[in-house]
């Protein structure tokens, strides 16, 4: 199977894991659209500037890692993209108020463990299909 293939089996609990980790970007797109104006003073107070542009890429990194996540397309690189994007979003937070472990005061606990998630997904992914863009596989009988 491609990594470029949409696919679910309801009998791999990781393509259940796949899905909420994209579906957990959701929210998040919006909350950046709806609060746009917070949005960038809080990329700008966390050392990103210009925080109007930095706020745009998140978005479009978001929805991308959103849809692919969600659809099965590209995981193996989506997975290691998106806990890229969590790690920035752990710096912004520890940026703007301090280191904090617990998610409820403000922490990086819900980050830490959606960014080790989506590297699960990833590995799944390429442990299923290794080589780049699958070429280089291993046989199947390999």
């Amino acid at each position: 199977m491609s990594d470029f293939t949409p696919n679910f089996d309801v009998r791999r609990p990781m393509d259940a894991v796949r899905v909420l980790c994209g579906l957990f970007y959701i929210p998040h797109v919006i909350g950046k659209i709806t609060g746009y104006a917070g949005t960038v003073a809080f990329f700008a107070k966390a050392g990103f500037h210009p925080p109007a542009f930095f706020v745009l890429l998140a978005m479009v990194m978001e929805a991308v890692c959103a849809i692919g996540l969600i659809l099965g397309v590209g995981t193996k690189y989506l997975g290691v993209v998106s806990a890229g994007l969590l790690a920035v979003a752990a710096y912004a937070i520890v940026a703007t108020r301090g280191l904090g472990w617990f998610w409820a005061g403000g922490g990086i606990e819900y980050l830490a463990f959606w960014g080790f998630m989506s590297l699960a997904v990833a590995a799944d992914a390429w442990q299923r299909e290794p080589g780049l863009f699958g070429l280089f596989a291993r046989p199947a009988h390999a």
